[in-house]
Formats: C-alpha cells, sequence, structure tokens
C-alpha cells in the first residue's frame, strides 16, 4: 500500500474504534490492577517483615512447583490410560 499526498486530507479524525477502546478501557484497568497489587505486596511485606522480592520469590517457586506437579499428574494420567502392550 503506497500513501498518496491527500493522505491526512482523507484520514478521519481521532483514533480508530479498537484503539479508542484499549487505550479508554483496557489500559487504565491494567495499570490500576497491577497497582493494586503492588500496594497488596508492599502491605505484606511490611507485616510479615520481609523483603518484597522474598515474597515475589516465594511465589514464583510455588508456582513452578504447582506447574510440575500438574504436568506429573497429567504424564501419570496418561500413562495410566494407556493399555500396555505385551510382546510375547
Amino acid at each position: 500500500m503506497t500513501v498518496g499526498r491527500d493522505y491526512m486530507l482523507k484520514k478521519t479524525s481521532g483514533p480508530s474504534a479498537s484503539k479508542f477502546f484499549i487505550d479508554t478501557q483496557l489500559v487504565p484497568r491494567l495499570v490500576n490492577a497491577i497497582g493494586r497489587g503492588e500496594v497488596m505486596l508492599d502491605r505484606s511485606a511490611v507485616r510479615l517483615g520481609v523483603r518484597p522480592s522474598v515474597l515475589v520469590a516465594g511465589a514464583a517457586g510455588a508456582l513452578v512447583m504447582l506447574v510440575f506437579r500438574i504436568r506429573r499428574g497429567r504424564q501419570g494420567a496418561v500413562e495410566q490410560a494407556q493399555p500396555v502392550q505385551r510382546t510375547d
């Protein structure tokens, strides 16, 4: 696609509907959620008397352990579901 000389003359004013929705609805909600998470982390760190980085590392470690347990459980279930083929 090439841009002609009168592109700016034909261009509509304002952002597209999708960009307007993202800029006015999604981005503010995402920023507010991240801010709430940061405040919650800071308050938890003060109450527990540990650094926030320790809490984040602990949560990340727990999440990794949970994912490994779920994957291991699914692999065991798949192995149990498959019939054993005997080679005589």
